[in-house]
This record gives C-alpha cells, sequence and structure tokens, in this order.
C-alpha cells in the first residue's frame, strides 16, 4: 500500500516523479496506490463553491470536492502507462468504501475489495481516490480534510495488514513542525498513540482518524517523503513502554474563542458537536456564560450553528492552543513543574491535562517563544 499526499502531487513534474517511485516497486510487489487532491485543489473547489452558493448544500459539496481526488488518480494512471506500468484508476465508490449516510464527514463502515482483487490478478496497479467512499444510501462522501490517509490505511487492513507506506512532504514524524523547526529531532520510531496525539493538536504529518484506525487493527506504517524517499522515515507501530515519563513532542495550532451568553450549555454544546471540533469548553464563574475554544478551521460552521440557535457570542482571534505530547506528561510533576517554570506569567485562557498530553491556549504572538523555550527545556532540537 503505497499513499501519496496533495504536496506529492501537486505538478505534473511530481506526478511524473510519483509515477517513478511507484514502478522502483513494481520487483518486488505489486502496489496499491492512494491519491489526495493535486496541491491546494480542494482549497481552491471550497472557494469556487462559496463564490456561487452563500450556503452550498452538504452533498453537492461532497460532490463537488471528490473530483480533486479523481483528477489525481486519472493524471497518474496515465503517467504511469507512459512508464510502461499498467495501472486503472477507480474512484471510492468503485472501490466499495462503504461509509455512513452522512456528508462532509463521513465514517468508514466496510471495505469491498473486489476491483481491487481484480486490478491486481490482471498485473494492474490500482490508483485508488482517496478521502472519498459512497454510502448505504448509494450517495458519493467525503471523510473529512485528510481522509486520504484514512483511505490507505483501511485498505491496508482490509487487504490483510499489508506494508503500507505514508509519503508526504517530510521524512517522517518530527518532534516539532520541521517546516518552522528545522532542528527538531526526527524519530525512527514512533507509537500509534503518540502520533495520534500528535495529529488531533495541530500536527500536519497524518490525519488522527488514520493512526487511530492503525492503532485499532495494530497495523504498522512508514511515514516517508516522496521528495527524498531513499532518505528513510518513520516506522509508526504498537510500542511497551517501560521508561520513565518523557516529552516526544510540541505541536500548535491556531484557535478562536466563541464566549456565549445564557445558561443553555448542554444543548449549545450538543449542537456545536454535530459541526465543528470543540477543544474544549466551560462555563464562566457565575454560570451565565458558555466558552468554547475550536480549531480557526471551524470558525464559520460554528458562527453558522450559533446564528441558527439564536444566541448572543462574542468571537475572538488570535490565539494559539500548544500542547507539550508524551508518556506520562500529564501524571509527571516534574515535566509539570517545568512547563509551568516556562509559562511563568503568562495568562493562560485554558488548560487540559491528560496522561499523554498538557494543552494551554495563550495569545497566539506569545507562541514561537514558548514552543522554543519549551523545546530546549525538554531536548527536542538537535545538538550542534
Amino acid at each position: 500500500m503505497m499513499k501519496f499526499g496533495g504536496s506529492s502531487v501537486a505538478t505534473p513534474e511530481r506526478i511524473k516523479a510519483v509515477a517513478d517511485i511507484i514502478k522502483e516497486k513494481i520487483g518486488s510487489c505489486l502496489p496499491v496506490v492512494v491519491v489526495s487532491a493535486m496541491g491546494r485543489t480542494t482549497d481552491d473547489l471550497l472557494r469556487l463553491a462559496y463564490r456561487v452558493s452563500r450556503n452550498p448544500p452538504p452533498r453537492e459539496m461532497d460532490m463537488l470536492l471528490t473530483a480533486g481526488e479523481r483528477i489525481s488518480m486519472s493524471l497518474l494512471s496515465m503517467a504511469l502507462h507512459d512508464k510502461g506500468v499498467r495501472a486503472v484508476s477507480l474512484t471510492g465508490s468503485q472501490v466499495g468504501i462503504i461509509t455512513e449516510d452522512r456528508f462532509n464527514r463521513a465514517r468508514i463502515l466496510e471495505v469491498k475489495l473486489y476491483r481491487v482483487l481484480d486490478a491486481l490478478r490482471e498485473g494492474k496497479v490500482p490508483v485508488i481516490a482517496g478521502f472519498q467512499g459512497v454510502s448505504l444510501s448509494k450517495e458519493i462522501t467525503t471523510l473529512g480534510r485528510g481522509g486520504s490517509d484514512l483511505t490507505a490505511v483501511a485498505l491496508a487492513i482490509s487487504l490483510g495488514r499489508v506494508r503500507c507506506e505514508i509519503y508526504t512532504d517530510v521524512d517522517g514524524v518530527y518532534a516539532l513542525d520541521p517546516r518552522r523547526y528545522p532542528d527538531a529531532l526526527r524519530y525512527e520510531r514512533m507509537d500509534h498513540r503518540i502520533l495520534a496525539e500528535m495529529s488531533s493538536s495541530g500536527a500536519r504529518v497524518m490525519h488522527s482518524r488514520a493512526v487511530n484506525l492503525a492503532a485499532k487493527y495494530n497495523l504498522p506504517f512508514l511515514i516517508l517523503s516522496s521528495y527524498e524517499p531513499e532518505k528513510g522515515g518513520t516506522l509508526v507501530e504498537r510500542r511497551e513502554h517501560l521508561e520513565s515519563p518523557g516529552v516526544k513532542a510540541i505541536t500548535t495550532s491556531d484557535v478562536v474563542m466563541l464566549d456565549v451568553e445564557g445558561k443553555r450549555g448542554v444543548p449549545v454544546l450538543l449542537e456545536m458537536s454535530k459541526e465543528v471540533r470543540v477543544l474544549n469548553f466551560s462555563h464562566d464563574a457565575t454560570g451565565s456564560h458558555l466558552v468554547f475554544y475550536i480549531p480557526s478551521g471551524d470558525k464559520e460552521r460554528a458562527v453558522k450553528v450559533l446564528n441558527s440557535l439564536g444566541v448572543n457570542y462574542r468571537l475572538r482571534e488570535g490565539f494559539s492552543a500548544i500542547c507539550v505530547i508524551g508518556w506520562g506528561v500529564g501524571t509527571s510533576p516534574e515535566i509539570t513543574e517545568a512547563i509551568l517554570s516556562i509559562l511563568g506569567w503568562e495568562h493562560i485562557f485554558m488548560m487540559g491535562v491528560s496522561d499523554t498530553k498538557v494543552c494551554f491556549v495563550v495569545e497566539r504572538e506569545r507562541e514561537e517563544e514558548l514552543v522554543k523555550n519549551l523545546a530546549a527545556k525538554f531536548g527536542l532540537i538537535k545538538r550542534p
């Protein structure tokens, strides 16, 4: 199983390079390939939708967005044919990725492998459009942003826990975002649970649902660069940890705060949770305000929900969620003390603690300094 992300197939030249990588595998196996949409195609399609409609129906949005992956799969199949590799492009529905009856963020219920197995028996490389499936009521659905990772993991599991390689624009899993912090440590091995925490907290290397699915079925997978595959990458697998608590990574993400008036906490939370990812929420001391923290990318959907409920609210932007992730970080007094000593008198708008994660929200302008200090404290930067 080989999955190539949007940056890996962003241009015709990159698609040809990916075809070369696939061709090199033919001698040892006949790969199954999953592709994302080219570059920023999904974002371009989203902008196009909102130019023609103020409120695009979810069904039509899914129909539109799945076009991006279909373009990639067709072009990559053409490139493979030019290099003498027999290939066949297949959509999620043709492959038989069956999902629940839900648009935009559907979950996979079953994978029927008939078309994939037929292609392999015929000596063809199946090139599959990620991010999409077909519902029980025969509607085209999408799996949520980054859902091509989920497609690849689901197929690898369904094929019998075959070797799974995730190609992206970085050569593995780093302790910090290597695009912003080039001296960050890179890991040769990583546990499913830690990567899942990283992915759900802002790290862009892998979809969190895909990591959790791999962990559930104990599927190891390799994350490596499509630009420099010879450099190797990070093997993600289930690992037994007997060592003392330790910090493995720091992630950041842009968040917004929604201050909602009134005491209708439960009904507001229920409606919000249907449409957006609520990172944290609380009532203020008087119980007359409900405060939500959500990813900045979910802002428009959250505003739409609150407007439909007819509640008064205040939207505040300019915040960053910083998460310190690793084994036992939330239960170690030493690690907690170290984090708080770096935060000092910094105003913390929200803090959440679990066994493997300590997260806090601060003003975004303070993010870089705090991350650098935390990374130095916990040894997450390469030493000169």
